[in-house]
């Protein structure tokens, strides 16, 4: 046997072993007359919630405070957030417990997002209109659980500005209405 095949054996042993001593930090259940841990198993980890399609949400307001003012219901599933898009605006889909569901980035390149904007009247460059009046839509996955939308902003020294929270009834109730 060549040197190569006995390495990458001891190592496929290795880590076999490691799989089925299991991990300490992981939680362990004992099955039931086992009598010791020697036959515990890893407790499962619960399933990530399954989004029901999206929600395509018009969001309103300005640098200081955003709401959810219309929702529509998709049964399309959410395509995600755009490969390479990064933000440091996000809307959190938040369940009842807190607990984070989807972070999505809101692209507010077109807005006036400065400080000194808000109140300003609309600069117009030719065909180009950029206004402190923030009125986009967004797209987020529409989780049965979703009890929260908390609209914030990442600023540059890692603090977090919450700028609204639209509850996840009223994204439901705001969607209800178009039909």
């Amino acid at each position: 046997m060549q040197l190569s095949h006995l390495l990458g054996a001891g190592v496929l042993i290795a880590a076999i072993s490691v799989f089925a001593r299991g991990d300490a930090a992981s939680p362990t259940t004992t099955q039931p007359g086992s009598g010791g841990p020697e036959n515990t198993i890893p407790a499962p980890l619960p399933a990530p919630p399954i989004a029901a399609g999206h929600f395509v949400l018009v969001v309103e307001g300005d640098r200081n405070g955003l709401a959810s003012t219309f929702a529509s219901k998709k049964a399309a599933r959410w395509a995600g957030v755009p490969k390479g898009f990064k933000s440091n605006w996000h809307v959190t889909v938040l369940d009842a417990r807190g607990a984070e569901l989807a972070i999505v980035p809101l692209d507010v390149r077109p807005f006036a997002t400065d400080a000194n904007a808000v109140g300003k009247p609309a600069r117009v460059h030719g065909c180009i209109v950029v206004d402190s009046k923030i009125g986009m839509l967004v797209n987020v996955p529409a989780y049965a659980t979703a009890a929260s939308y908390v609209f914030a902003r990442t600023e540059p020294d890692g603090t977090v500005t919450t700028l609204g929270t639209t509850t996840g009834a009223a994204v439901r109730e705001l969607a209800g209405r178009a039909r």
